[in-house]
């Protein structure tokens, strides 16, 4: 007899402890989804769940957040009305992960069919999905998707020699610079120099003006050891016994991603987060790792893309997203009501805009209006 997907909610003890042994006993151990990392990831209102099939030897796991669409997209409003429900996945990679299936796109159509009744029961309108970078590791997805932007990907599994010649020129000329100033790397993976790392780290965000939801405290970052204890790692260079560049690695069974880092402005000119990333690779390679997931840019083909690229220049692999709308007609009156939202605001809205779905769209305030030397209106 068939197995039937299970929900799981993390809010519930019995079903998180669940959720965090079938993870503990997958061959991936994939980070981005772990429970308790998750629960860190999570959005505003987001509820932690789990879509989960085990069918004998074969298992799949799709971590994603349930929330609530408010019933006006209004920034001054504070009704708390509900409009319905959508469902995201965490930050980073995931998307329905799977291993030891026989029969993959068999065991596709049934999780999904029975997925999608659950969702069409809770009042799902539509679903988000950050994909890992691997199709191997991913279960058929019955919706469309989309090409986001190119990651990096190092192949670990090569000579000395070849991991070193393999990156680009510059790079390995400012890995020698950074060594001739005298940059030490150290590698740290108990979290003892986690107030080195933040300090590097909220430095950097406030010197790029970053979002505050990517402005980790310390409470976070120990939540990520304790979550995570063994699979992550803080790469750090040191220069006259100061701390001016780390990245955070977190860590799967094969696989390195790089998750958070930054650099003191001060150093720019010794260039030591070449030389960390540089570490990072060898220190991955010595401990079994077979690739490093360096990510990408911000934007496409932007500078920290290009930066990226120096490390894997033969690594581009597309980052995609899932976008399924599972209530199209209850879809199309949010985003109506969106779009009226921005007009009511004086905004036009841009129909190029890929971001999904369109009805969580920041509805900017509405402008003021303008005066006249008379007074009046214009």
């Amino acid at each position: 007899m068939n197995a039937s997907v299970e929900i799981w909610d993390a809010e519930v003890e019995q079903e998180r402890a669940r959720w965090s042994q079938l993870w503990t006993d997958s061959p991936m151990k994939h980070p981005f989804a772990q429970p308790d990392l998750c629960k860190l990831l999570a959005p505003a209102n987001g509820r932690l769940m789990a879509a989960v099939l085990n069918d004998g030897p074969g298992h799949v796991l799709y971590p994603f957040y349930l929330r609530e669409i408010p019933e006006t997209t209004a920034p001054s409003s504070d009704s708390g009305a509900v409009a319905g429900k959508d469902i995201t996945s965490p930050y980073g990679y995931g998307g329905p992960l799977h291993w030891g299936l026989k029969n993959s796109n068999a065991t596709a159509a049934r999780f999904w069919t029975e997925f999608d009744a659950w969702a069409a029961a809770e009042g799902v309108v539509s679903e988000f999905v950050r994909f890992s970078l691997f199709p191997e590791e991913l279960l058929p997805y019955p919706g469309p998707t989309r090409a986001r932007q190119l990651n990096y990907v190092r192949d670990l599994d090569v000579p000395d020699e070849e991991l070193w010649d393999g990156v680009e020129s510059k790079v390995r000329r400012n890995a020698r610079r950074a060594r001739r100033e005298g940059v030490r790397i150290i590698i740290d993976d108990q979290g003892t120099r986690v107030e080195d790392f933040l300090r590097i780290y909220l430095g950097t965000m406030d010197r790029r003006a970053s979002a505050q939801w990517y402005r980790f405290d310390r409470t976070f970052f120990e939540g990520l050891h304790l979550a995570l204890p063994g699979q992550f790692a803080y790469v750090l260079a040191e220069l006259d016994g100061e701390i001016v560049s780390a990245d955070l690695l977190l860590l799967g069974t094969t696989t390195g991603y790089y998750f958070l880092g930054g650099t003191e402005a001060s150093s720019f000119s010794v260039r030591p987060n070449d030389l960390v990333k540089v570490e990072a690779m060898n220190w991955l390679r010595s401990t079994g790792r077979r690739r490093y997931v360096l990510g990408g840019g911000v934007h496409p083909q932007d500078g920290l893309e290009r930066y990226k690229r120096g490390f894997a220049p033969h690594g581009a692999v597309s980052f995609s997203t899932g976008e399924r709308v599972l209530a199209p007609q209850h879809y199309e009156r949010l985003v109506e009501r969106t779009r009226k939202s921005f007009s009511d605001c004086g905004t036009a809205w841009d129909e190029s805009d890929d971001f999904f779905p369109p009805y969580r769209r920041q509805v900017p305030a509405r402008l003021p209006a303008l005066q006249t030397a008379g007074g009046a209106t214009s």
